[in-house]
Order: structure tokens, then sequence, then C-alpha cells
């Protein structure tokens, strides 16, 4: 590690001592001018032990928020306090999902939110989005059934990090209609320790995610595959993939097919079966902010009344930026700590 620092690959240590800078300072044979500081915090910090290992990776675990959600004011975040915002976006690194309440409801503010964090991330669906029923809709999400629980854009490399949902008119008239979020990580975790063989077909067998639709303004023809769980080399589930709306055909050996399926079922009746699911029927000037790869999320039916409407604005936000975000503020103004694992495949 010493020698990758100094980027040296042929010369030995030589001289090692401690001194009242609480650093460790190291000279190499052949250099007697080259010394290397390195701090006593710095190698604590990236010690390779298995007890420093495990406590950081217990930092990075996220947490399950029990009752509703975190909320806070947007006014209360147009205040320009740093600290605010940092408190903001900590509650959604550690529990995925905030609520914002009291938004204007002027057409566009859902990218305003969303701009407190990071720029808007474009998709095929543009930079802001309708969640509004349409009598030819190019999307289920465009129309008035229920959706079950799924992640969007799946079939992206990078699916979008961030969504934001902004109410900006629901008619108390309108029945139905709920949103629903389920924090997936506690579900699969569930699945390991009671189902261990679904488990692991699911993190072995790859699913294929797809988007094919040529009869719109952008024709799309997406294909990706990757498995619904992910892990890092120390078995921690670092990323789950999940949109039952948008999976195309297996492409795999004939005896993983069987398998397959048999652990599919399996999870999505773990899902069905969670205690962890949060239902709100959002009310105008709610914005609701929630990571999208790591937050089902679904949607109850609903039927509109002449005249009414359920009218949601989105828009999304990438996770690397999010994630950036955080631990930005979090070293300006806060303690330093390192956001929590965000889903976004990083072995961290």
């Amino acid at each position: 590690m010493v020698r990758t620092i100094c980027m040296l690959t042929c010369f030995f240590l030589q001289v090692m001592t401690m001194n009242k800078d609480r650093a460790m300072h190291l000279g190499f044979a052949g250099e007697p001018d080259h010394v290397t500081v390195l701090p006593l915090g710095w190698l604590w910090k990236n010690s390779y032990s298995e007890e420093h290992r495990r406590q950081r990776a217990e930092k990075r675990r996220p947490l399950v928020h029990q009752n509703g959600f975190p909320e806070i004011s947007y006014k209360k975040l147009l205040s320009g306090n740093e600290s605010v915002l940092l408190r903001w976006m900590q509650d959604i690194s550690d529990y995925g999902v905030s609520l914002v309440r009291d938004v204007p409801t002027e057409l566009g503010t859902v990218a305003k939110v969303g701009e407190l964090i990071a720029p808007v991330q474009q998709s095929i669906y543009g930079n802001v989005f309708d969640v509004v029923s349409t009598e030819k809709p190019i999307n289920a999400a465009y129309s008035n059934v229920g959706l079950d629980f799924h992640m969007d854009l799946m079939y992206y490399e990078s699916p979008p990090g961030l969504q934001l949902l902004h109410c900006v008119r629901f008619n108390p008239e309108v029945q139905g209609g709920e949103s629903v979020l389920l924090d997936v990580f506690p579900v699969v975790e569930h699945l390991r320790v009671h189902y261990p063989e679904d488990f692991n077909t699911l993190v072995r067998v790859p699913a294929t995610f797809q988007k094919i639709h040529f009869d719109r303004e952008y024709p799309v023809c997406m294909r990706y595959q990757r498995p619904h769980i992910v892990l890092n080399p120390d078995k921690e589930v670092i990323a789950v993939n999940w949109s039952p709306p948008f999976e195309g055909p297996l492409s795999v050996p004939e005896d993983d097919v069987e398998p397959y399926y048999k652990a599919y079922r399996r999870l999505v009746q773990a899902m069905q079966d969670s205690p962890l699911k949060k239902e709100r029927r959002l009310e105008p000037g709610d914005c609701l902010v929630f990571n999208n790869r790591r937050m089902l999320h679904s949607r109850r039916a609903f039927t509109l009344a002449p005249g009414t409407v359920r009218h949601l604005q989105g828009c999304y936000i990438n996770i690397d930026e999010f994630k950036n975000q955080v631990q930005v503020l979090s070293t300006l103004v806060g303690d330093g700590s390192e956001a929590r694992r965000v889903g976004n495949h990083d072995f961290f």
C-alpha cells in the first residue's frame, strides 16, 4: 500500500518513526530525502482488520424508519441553511425516503425541489414527467390502474437514483390512488435467512429488463440483463433490481428457469407479507422523495369522478450525484460521516 502511495516499486522500507504529530513517517532506501507521512487517523480509517471493516460496514448499512416518512417543509429547505439541507439528505440516505410538505403546486416546481440536491437527470420521459390518467397511456403509470411494487427504468445501465413525485392536484372525490413504498433491502435479507436457496438463485440467475416501444414520439428499444440481488465480496446486499412490468424473457440455461421462477414467487410473497410497507394518500403540495434503487413503489387503483384529477409531476436525480452531495455537506458542515449504502452496485 505504501509503495503504491509513493509510486515506488523497487525500494525497500528503511525508516519508520512515530512523531508528535500523531503520524507515521516512512523513509525508503535509495531516497534519503523522500519521507512519506501517514496520519494515524487515516491509517485507522483504512485499517484492514476484520473488526474495523465490520465497523465501517455497519455505518454504511441503511436504517429502517418505523413510523411513516421523515418530513420537512419546503420553506425550511429554502432557508439557505446547509445544515438543514444535510439533515434532509441524510434522512433520504438513512431511510430511503423523505416527504417535503407545502411545496407550491405550480407546474415544474418538482424540478426546483430536485435541484436543491443536484441537476435533474434526463430520461426517455424527459426532465419532468406528468403522472396523470390519459385516454391512450404509453405507460401503465399514465392510467388509473393499480401498480405493483417496482423500480423505475431498470433497463438502463444506471437507472435513476432519487425519484421525486410532487402532488399538483388530487381532488378529494377521487377514490383510491394511494402511494405505497417498501424498503426492499430488509425484504431480501428476510429471504436470505428463511429461504437461502431461493436467495442464492436470485443472486446467481440474471433477469432480463426491457423497454421496447416504437409507437411513441421517442421510440425506445432497450434491454439489460442483471440479477435481482447483487452482493459484494463480503456477501452484503449492495443492490436489488426489481421491475416486473418491464421484464422480458429469461436468457439463461434451461436448468435455471424453474429454480428462478420458484425463487421469484417466494420474493413476491415476502414483499406482500412485509410489515414495512408505508402508505400515504398524497395531498396537493406534498413531494415524496425516495431512493428508486432501494424503495419499491406502487399505487392503488383509483376512480375519477367527473371533473376530478389525480395529477403528480415527477423527476429523477442521479444516485451518484446525490451520494456525492451527502458526503460533501457532511464533510463541510456535518460530522464527516459517509452516506449510507444507496443500492448503486458500489461494493462499499
